[in-house]
């Protein structure tokens, strides 16, 4: 069975995409910056990695028999979000990882609300940005999601997919993110896509498909 990596364990989205996918029988080696990762969840495997100090080697090490990774990691806009993404991209293509999900936020690459610019607001965007254009010039099977707000109330498995700068910006849980993340990888043909994410009325699955579709 192909396992699935998930980077950001740890944290509040990536904690529900570890669940769900575990959920889906997925092989699950969920990764985060805390040793409390390792004991996080019964029958998952686990490891620890610090992306602002992991090297690329060692996090090729982490990802040997992995096929597929999701990047759900986030923090500080230069270490995490941008170096931290950039040395996982490295790593995942040395280790002939297959697919990589990279998940970033809804403003990257479109106009943004003007209280979204400025300081704090154009490193953090600026760090997305760059991760997302380092997934896309290599050589794994990428695709990228960009949620709206997270928000941390129980899932609605109601959500709306699209291309970049399509949608208003709006928000989503962060269970209803990982119900589109598992939608995905059990999609093949979704690779080479960068979608936002919002509420909306169709199923994770139902969404994906109906963007795939156009």
């Amino acid at each position: 069975m192909s396992t699935v990596a998930v980077f950001g364990a740890s944290g509040q989205t990536g904690r529900r995409i570890v669940e769900r996918l575990a959920q889906h029988g997925k092989n699950v080696l969920a990764i985060g910056r805390r040793a409390s990762t390792e004991n996080a969840y019964p029958g998952v495997r686990s490891a620890v990695a610090d992306l602002t100090r992991s090297t690329v080697s060692e996090l090729e090490h982490t990802l040997e028999g992995v096929d597929t990774v999701v990047f759900a990691a986030a923090g500080d806009p230069i270490r995490v979000d941008r170096d931290g993404a950039l040395r996982v991209i490295e790593a995942a293509e040395s280790a002939a990882v297959n697919r990589f999900v990279l998940i970033t936020g809804m403003g990257v690459g479109r106009t943004r609300p003007p209280e979204l610019y400025g300081g704090f607001w154009d490193t953090y965007f600026g760090a997305k940005e760059a991760s997302e254009r380092a997934l896309r010039a290599s050589d794994l099977r990428w695709t990228i999601l960009q949620p709206g707000e997270l928000l941390n109330s129980p899932g609605t498995n109601r959500v709306q997919l699209a291309p970049t700068g399509t949608l208003p910006i709006g928000r989503i849980t962060r269970d209803d993110v990982a119900g589109v993340v598992a939608a995905v990888l059990e999609r093949d043909h979704a690779a080479g896509n960068t979608w936002e994410l919002v509420e909306g009325r169709s199923t994770a699955a139902g969404a994906v498909d109906e963007a795939l579709r156009g």
